[in-house]
């Protein structure tokens, strides 16, 4: 629900503060030498609505230690709703701070831009453009303060920071496909409602020594289709020209050197994971347009917030411009209707291109990307092969849809909060369906997120006079996230429900699968549920 004020927002924390004076955040009262805590943010999002911002403020859920994360609506005019705002014709954007609660300047320039955009010189933008800021994601890791020497090694300042996991000890951008936090839940229910053109979600890096102040990247799933390929090779790079032309700040690829070794630079740049998972890549799948915005850790808190904030205010301003192009892809994709999709892939063949690296000296880490080292402060230009996309290495038809067995509530109660549409059989139904014939079954010997991860291994084979009760459930793929419901159900998927554990008491080597699927689907009663 949308509020005009944050007052019962406070109340319902027992908060109430003046920590801020007039509108500004901790970071900029103390001139970066600190950040701003739960409490503040509260009360700068109060400032701004007592000095007449035309915001609306809700809260996305209650995190596990019961405090509440808002979220805020700019618009000019201001809109009543996801319809409203869609009708507007205007592009409507999500920006999310926090995730990692060490990696602070994005809450920060997440902050300034709201004030920005409502009392100060950016207002201009939100006549072409809509924004749903999240600014403090993770409030649970947020107050769970501590030195950064601890909780971001190496960062540039500030000296305390919050930490990276929220309070079950959860990292939140390895959850988007199991949604096991309730901050996943609140963001994918949001998202769900507002169906956002564009996703952005501000970290920090912390990996290797080089020369931008800020990397950034599309999704990276393979599924990604015609928009992926317009984000990463037209909107991305006009951000870095103007970033460059504008405020004189160079960005790049998100990325690692495979080896920092200074005559090893040139064996290359690394981008990171496509698996959905991480919120980017999660939202490239669902069709729509995802940038996630990293930081050099290197660079002064000050600077890394001054890059964070000009990339984001970059970012609004071409997507207001290029709202036309990006209606039509998400139109266009919306109709989409693919034959395959990806289930693993490898690095695509690289690019050769300049990239700025920092000469590094050893300091007991060793070379890989990773690696802690001693700066010099000299930089230099390189031509080296730099892999920033994936190709598949397994490809999957796509069927007619999916045929689940009603004891497997859970994995159909994790596709409704997916956004994934799901039906139940009122009648019987036969036909002819596959079935997945499991041949190889590999859990992870250590635990990652909580889970012993599984890879399965097999072939579809056809099952003739196959017979469903009322009762089981059907999910077609044609609806415009069926890429997406087909990725997370195949069995072979390196990150879909069989990866996390949810078919774990049905999987058997020599066994089929429990879920199967249907080529062709011939019309049967059903129910759509809610």
């Amino acid at each position: 629900m949308i509020r005009r004020g944050i007052a019962l927002l406070i109340s319902l924390t027992g908060l109430w503060t003046s920590a801020l004076t007039g509108q500004a955040t901790r970071a900029e009262l103390t001139d970066g030498r600190e950040t701003t805590s739960y409490r503040d943010v509260l009360g700068f999002l109060d400032s701004l609505v007592r000095a007449g911002a035309d915001v609306r403020i809700g809260t996305l859920t209650h995190s596990v230690e019961g405090r509440a994360i808002p979220w805020v609506l700019a618009a000019r005019p201001m809109v009543d709703g996801p319809s409203a705002a869609h009708r507007s014709g205007k592009p409507v954007l999500y920006i999310q701070g926090n995730i990692h609660a060490g990696e602070v300047e994005g809450k920060e320039a997440a902050l300034m831009l709201l004030r920005d955009l409502t009392l100060g010189a950016l207002g201009p933008l939100l006549d072409s453009v809509i924004v749903v800021v999240v600014p403090i994601y993770n409030v649970d890791g947020n107050e769970a303060v501590g030195p950064a020497d601890r909780h971001r090694p190496g960062q540039n300042g500030p000296a305390v920071v919050g930490r990276r996991a929220n309070g079950q000890g959860l990292d939140l951008n390895r959850d988007y496909v199991k949604m096991e936090a309730p901050e996943t839940r609140g963001a994918a229910a949001l998202i769900n409602a507002w169906d956002p053109d564009i996703f952005v979600d501000l970290h920090t890096t912390n990996g290797s020594y080089h020369g931008y102040a800020l990397t950034y990247s599309p999704g990276l799933n393979s599924n990604g289709g015609p928009v992926n390929d317009f984000v990463r090779d037209e909107f991305l790079p006009t951000i870095r020209d103007r970033m460059r032309e504008r405020h004189q700040q160079e960005i790049f690829d998100y990325g690692n050197f495979r080896n920092q070794e200074p005559d090893s630079l040139d064996q290359g740049w690394y981008t990171y994971d496509p698996r959905p998972r991480f919120g980017t890549n999660w939202f490239g799948m669902r069709g729509r347009i995802a940038i996630l915005s990293e930081a050099y850790s290197n660079a002064p808190f000050k600077e890394r917030i001054r890059a964070t904030y000009n990339f984001m205010r970059e970012i609004l301003s071409l997507a207001g411009e290029r709202r036309a192009t990006i209606a039509m892809l998400h139109a266009t994709r919306n109709r989409w209707s693919r034959d395959s999709v990806t289930l693993q892939s490898e690095y695509a063949p690289p690019s050769v291109r300049d990239v700025i690296a920092e000469i590094t000296e050893p300091a007991g880490d060793g070379s890989h990307g990773f690696a802690r080292r001693r700066r010099t402060g000299q930089y230099r230009t390189i031509r080296m092969p730099v892999f920033d996309r994936f190709a598949p290495t397994r490809r999957e038809a796509v069927p007619a849809g999916y045929l689940l067995p009603p004891r497997l509530t859970d994995v159909v109660q994790l596709l409704r909060r997916q956004g994934i549409r799901v039906a139940q059989l009122r009648h019987p139904w036969q036909g002819t369906v596959e079935a997945f014939e499991v041949d190889s079954l590999t859990v992870s010997r250590r635990a990652f997120q909580g889970h012993r991860m599984v890879r399965l291994g097999g072939e579809w084979k056809p099952r003739s006079g196959w017979q469903a009760a009322p009762g089981w459930f059907f999910v077609p793929t044609a609806q415009r996230l069926g890429v997406l419901a087909a990725y997370l159900l195949e069995p072979a998927s390196v990150d879909g429900v069989a990866a996390w554990n949810l078919l774990d008491r049905d999987l058997r080597q020599g066994r089929d699968s429990p879920i199967v699927r249907v080529r062709q689907w011939t019309e049967t009663p059903m129910i759509e549920l809610p």
